[in-house]
């Protein structure tokens, strides 16, 4: 007879489905540092996986005599073990988001018509991992509120802390987990993964997972927000000035490049340090750094930090989740405090919540001021202009910050749009690109978002003959043009 905790205890060790970790442990989205971390999507790559867990389910269920017409999967990670499971035993799916959409017909549950209930079907759910528990029982909670009779959630995985336990209690739901805490730590110590010593910490870990960090001297929780990170980099130097560093390649542009021969990495630490009494921020261009390495980038962002200024990764990720995912992903592990972004696929929600998973704020594109983008903020997206709905999706979403260009005779741009947007996103971050020599467009703007303003600067200061006093100049202006507004 299959042991289906102590298989996939094996399986999840081997291909790294659960690390664990305590004297490196890992910083969870929540900001706390904890020695074990489990990502049940290495699962999904092996059909021999996938069916490991359906029929570990379904053993569960039989051992439980849970009763049961159809399955329901939480969105996301639980819809692919749910509707393996369904499969295998011949019943109906249906998926249940963390929230109702916010178009359309405002669906939460995914499978009924909205305006149908479950007419006290009995159903169970499918989640892949119960850490602290309150997603799942949101799920559970939606179940209920959609008239489903639900009793019983199967899990992958399940931490055992105790709060969560007592919640499941308390709610009246039973857990059925297929790999528990206790028998992975069984199975690791039995394949080696683990010593002894180390299984004592994990233990502990278990007994008070939100301090066992703190006290091994590593931070406690808390990601500070990339607002927050921003006023006080503000506080500190004195300066709203970003320095943008787009460093073109010898031939690469006719006008601005790098000097014949010159090392990209070398010439661009040079630059940072010369900007760094005089900016809060650096905001790196991807598209003109894709040529180094990681560890090359990491050195440059370390640099921007050592110095005390804010990293900023000008990616403009435009594409679907995974790819978004992709570059918050080596955003983070490079080190970057906020990453920008084009809302154009219409996946704002979801780039908020991966870059702030990963303790990255979010940038997003919404007016700009480049020709194009006229027929763009023109255009009627669900009875709005264009730029507006890009701006409430900033709003409604929580995106930390907005790139927004300031009107000139030299654009497209108005007075009521860039007050509109104010008006729609409040009190966010703003960052101002093209700032001008004079500082007209720059005073504007502040006018409008007062201390809010990330005032970007590039190609003026980055091939100055000496970009340090160019940056002190940008510096004294912006701060002049700051006790104006």
């Amino acid at each position: 007879m299959t042991d289906y905790a102590v298989e996939l205890a094996k399986i999840a060790l081997e291909i790294k489905a659960i690390k664990l970790s305590p004297q490196h442990p890992f910083r969870w989205a929540s900001g706390f540092y904890m020695p074990i971390y489990n990502d049940n999507r290495m699962l999904l790559g092996n059909p021999a996986h996938r069916q490991l867990v359906a029929r570990g389910f379904q053993h569960l269920i039989q051992e439980s005599k849970i009763p049961y017409t159809l399955i329901a999967g939480t969105s996301t990670a639980g819809i692919s073990p749910g509707t393996t499971l369904a499969d295998l035993l011949q019943v109906p799916f249906l998926y249940i988001r963390d929230k109702p959409k916010d178009h359309g017909l405002h669906n939460q549950i995914e499978g009924i018509d909205s305006e149908s209930s479950l007419g006290e079907q009995t159903v169970i759910v499918v989640e892949d991992l119960i850490s602290t528990g309150g997603s799942s029982l949101k799920a559970v909670q939606a179940v209920r509120n959609a008239r489903g009779i639900v009793d019983n959630l199967l899990s992958i995985f399940h931490y055992g802390l105790p709060d969560a336990e007592q919640m499941f209690t308390d709610a009246h739901c039973a857990v059925h987990s297929l790999l528990t805490y206790d028998v992975l730590l069984n199975v690791a110590k039995d394949q080696g993964y683990i010593t002894g010593d180390q299984i004592q910490m994990l233990e502990e870990w278990r007994g008070d997972p939100f301090v066992w960090g703190e006290k091994r001297g590593f931070p406690r929780g808390e990601t500070m927000s990339f607002r927050k990170k921003w006023h006080e980099t503000v506080a500190t130097k004195d300066s709203i000035l970003c320095a943008g560093l787009d460093p073109a390649e010898y031939g690469q542009r006719p006008d601005t490049s790098l000097p014949l021969g010159a090392s990209k990495l070398e010439w661009c630490l040079d630059f940072v340090q010369k900007v760094a009494p005089y900016a809060a921020a650096v905001k790196p261009n991807r598209n003109y750094i894709k040529d180094l390495s990681r560890k090359e980038t990491k050195e440059l962002v370390s640099c921007i930090h050592e110095l005390g200024m804010l990293a900023i990764d000008d990616s403009k990720l435009a594409d679907i989740g995974e790819t978004n995912e992709s570059g918050f992903y080596h955003a983070s592990q490079e080190g970057f405090d906020a990453v920008t972004y084009a809302p154009f696929p219409g996946n704002t929600r979801e780039a908020v919540v991966q870059a702030h998973g990963k303790g990255l704020g979010l940038i997003a594109l919404v007016l700009m001021s480049n020709p194009e983008f006229e027929v763009i903020k023109n255009s009627t997206i669900r009875g709005m202009k264009g730029y507006e709905y890009f701006a409430l999706q900033v709003a409604e979403y929580g995106a930390d910050a907005i790139v927004i260009g300031a009107p000139s005779e030299k654009n497209h741009l108005k007075d009521e749009e860039v007050r509109r947007v104010k008006e729609i996103v409040g009190e966010r971050l703003v960052l101002m690109p093209g700032v001008g020599a004079q500082g007209g467009e720059a005073q504007y703007i502040l006018n409008v978002f007062g201390d809010n303003v990330i005032a970007n600067v590039g190609r003026a200061i980055l091939y100055a003959h000496d970009p340090a006093t160019e940056a002190a100049k940008y510096q004294s202006m912006l701060n002049d043009l700051r006790k104006r507004a």
